[in-house]
């Protein structure tokens, strides 16, 4: 539960040295800058310095067009590859040389002229494919079309009509018809008329079923058009795959190119970050905060330079400092389920290292299933292995893997019941024995012991959060809040406990495994003067904060049986119970599984293969679906009933001034 203490300073030093103290800066990643000048003594807002342009990045949009075009010619990669693929590993001193050497208006140049060309391909293979499609029914006709429209004093439409009434064109005087083509239900046909005639050659158009197609574009015949089409199509897709050969030889800059694309990101940002730093022609000046452990680092930076110098200074009363969160390893990849939820508030406890522990028991409870756990943790592992061992979700997923594999263990789960002595599925005594000697309780024929333990696991964790709050809220000097929201809470709910189980009330609601009370009835006088007590203290000061007295003690009554109060702490405990739902879901699921996959097995020849089928997709499925229910409520539980006892959230996170590396990883 570890937040990194904060260091304020303020450095300055020659303008000559300014660019290369940035970029130091930058490849460190130990600086958060923050601005200089207040606008006011009353405000805790700031304002930037005037100079923005010093760091540039011309022509910056203009290679990620690049990159984006010369994508369009490489191997496209797997959803896998781009999710497990590490970062590409460079040495500094490569990585700007190979930037200075880049021509980036070279390959502009030639990759405009190939992109143009592909533009003005594509949209005469367009016209040509639309004309074509049309043309299609008409490949056939030799008689030139491009005469019908209004011409003169006669009007004339190419189309199709309804094969069954062509009879009535006859019908119509002052109408002249000539048959191209006739299929079964469609012909093909020429219809002319006197442009006085036009109105009649509408409505016979109309009743005819006629479908006119528009030969504007064709001067020669259909025939004609579409077959000299269809050739300049297949000449069109020769040129296109010429472009492609011509836009693979571009690839070969590929790798330069994606460097300079991130080198110039990263001015960018140095940029953007330079607003907030004040320069004179000879000076500059610039504040920050260094986390405790990078205050040598960044000294070594300062001592490279003859002219930077910095001092640590008192940062002033309204300023909050960032907030990194700093964990052993093994906790450290739970930092991002707590900032899935807020950054806690600079001073106060950062509740990584306690949650990493409750959630993966949590989860595990929620699978209890060993084989299920044995899948989840390998193939975290393989994918850590493919990231370079740095995704914190898939070392979560590992760890709730392995968490899950002593659950299943512990409640005989190994692929449900896959692995059962009585009437087995599969006869492996090994694995018969194995299960046997690590099972402490069936939970679907011990649904009690399953019910109580995730009862008291829930009180655990909700007295756990209590006495985080209540030691937060002492560090930070708020006695009275630690007092009266957290340790009266804790004197209630313990002696609410000490009562229950001192009572046959325990025994009734099985909620201990004997015929008698754990606890001896003399517990239950004393644990109710307590309990008393501390209600009380929560009636009398549970708001004050409130002006009026009535509103005062009325408020306090209600915190102490509504808001925050007994019954929302009695719903928070069984709000556990989903632990116990899902576990046995997925028990249930599972077994159920088994059951209809081996009863195709008596099935002649195929009942193997097809029990086989079942088993692989019904248990993919099982666990797929149960993965995704163990993390949802698992995490609510810890948001919704542990962090509401202590978390104070709207922390600044700590982001010093680093390298992008979106495509690459520069090392020293």
């Amino acid at each position: 539960m570890a937040l990194s203490t904060m260091i304020k300073v303020v450095v300055a030093g020659s303008s000559t040295e300014l660019d290369t103290f940035m970029l130091e800066l930058q490849h460190a990643a130990v600086f958060h800058v923050t601005a200089l000048v207040k606008k006011s003594e009353t405000a805790p807002d700031y304002i930037a310095g005037e100079n923005t342009g010093r760091f540039s990045t011309a022509g910056y949009s203009a290679l990620i067009d690049l990159k984006e075009f010369l994508d369009s010619f490489r191997e496209k990669e797997s959803m896998w590859t781009k999710l497990f693929s590490p970062l590409k590993i460079i040495k500094r001193d490569k990585f700007y040389s190979a930037v200075n050497s880049f021509d980036a208006d070279e390959l502009i140049r030639k990759a405009d002229a190939l992109r143009s060309r592909i533009e003005l391909l594509n949209e005469e293979k367009k016209t040509l494919t639309g004309i074509n499609s049309r043309l299609e029914s008409w490949k056939d006709i030799t008689v030139p079309l491009s005469d019908a429209g209004e011409s003169g004093e006669s009007f004339s439409a190419a189309g199709f009509a309804a094969s069954e009434k062509i009879i009535f064109i006859s019908e119509i005087p002052g109408i002249d018809c000539q048959i191209l083509k006739q299929y079964e239900k469609k012909t093909a046909l020429i219809l002319a008329c006197h442009k006085s005639d036009r109105d009649r050659l509408d409505e016979l158009m109309q009743n005819i079923s006629f479908e006119k197609i528009d030969v504007s574009e064709i001067e020669a015949s259909p025939q004609q058009a579409y077959y000299s089409g269809k050739a300049r199509l297949e000449e069109i897709e020769s040129e296109l795959d010429g472009a492609r050969a011509d836009g693979l030889k571009l690839l070969e800059q590929y790798d330069n190119l994606v460097l300079t694309v991130e080198h110039l990101g990263n001015m960018e940002s140095l940029g953007r970050a330079f607003r907030y730093w004040d320069e004179t022609p000879y000076s500059f000046i610039a504040a920050g905060w260094i986390m405790k452990s990078g205050i040598q680092k960044f000294r070594q930076i300062c001592g490279m330079f003859t002219a930077v110098e910095f001092d640590i200074v008192e940062p002033d009363k309204h300023e909050k400092p960032p907030v990194a969160l700093e964990n052993r390893t093994l906790f450290a990849p739970f930092q991002l389920l707590t900032r899935l939820y807020s950054y806690p508030a600079y001073g106060t406890y950062d509740p990584s290292a306690v949650t990493s522990v409750f959630f993966a028991i949590f989860f595990s409870i929620c699978l209890t299933d060993a084989g299920y756990g044995l899948i989840l943790a390998l193939f975290a592992l393989w994918g850590l292995r493919k990231t370079g061992w740095r995704s914190d979700i898939l070392w979560i997923a590992f760890w709730g893997g392995v968490f899950t594999i002593a659950a299943g263990l512990l409640t005989g789960g190994i692929f449900g019941d896959l692995f059962r002595r009585e009437a087995p599925f599969v006869n492996l005594p090994l694995l018969h024995d194995i299960r046997d000697f690590f099972i402490w309780f069936d939970p679907m024929i011990e649904p009690m012991t399953f019910f109580r333990l995730v009862l008291l696991l829930g009180v655990i964790h909700v007295i756990t959060g209590l006495i985080i709050g209540a030691l937060s809220k002492l560090r930070q000097g708020r006695f009275a809040d630690a007092l009266f929201d957290n340790i009266t809470w804790l004197a209630i709910m313990v002696s609410l406990l000490a009562i229950l189980f001192a009572s046959e009330l325990s025994v009734r609601m099985a909620l201990v495994n004997a015929r008698e009370p754990l606890l001896v009835s003399s517990v239950i006088f004393p644990a109710a003067v307590t309990a008393s007590a501390a209600g009380l203290l929560v009636v009398l000061f549970g708001g004050r904060d409130q002006d009026s007295v009535f509103f005062r003690f009325f408020i306090g009554f209600l915190k102490l049986v509504v808001l925050s109060g007994v019954f929302s702490y009695l719903g928070d405990i069984l709000s556990y119970i989903r632990l116990m739902a899902l576990g046995m879901v997925t028990a249930g699921i599972a077994t159920a599984i088994n059951t209809i996959a081996f009863m195709m097995s008596d099935i002649p020849v195929a009942g193997y293969l097809l029990t086989a089928v079942v088993l692989a997709a019904g248990h993919t499925f099982n666990m797929a679906i149960n993965i995704l229910g163990a993390f949802v409520h698992t995490l609510r539980l810890q948001y919704v009933e542990f962090y509401s006892k202590f978390f104070t959230g709207g922390g600044v996170p700590f982001e010093p001034l680093s390298l992008n590396s979106r495509y690459v990883k520069i090392i020293d």
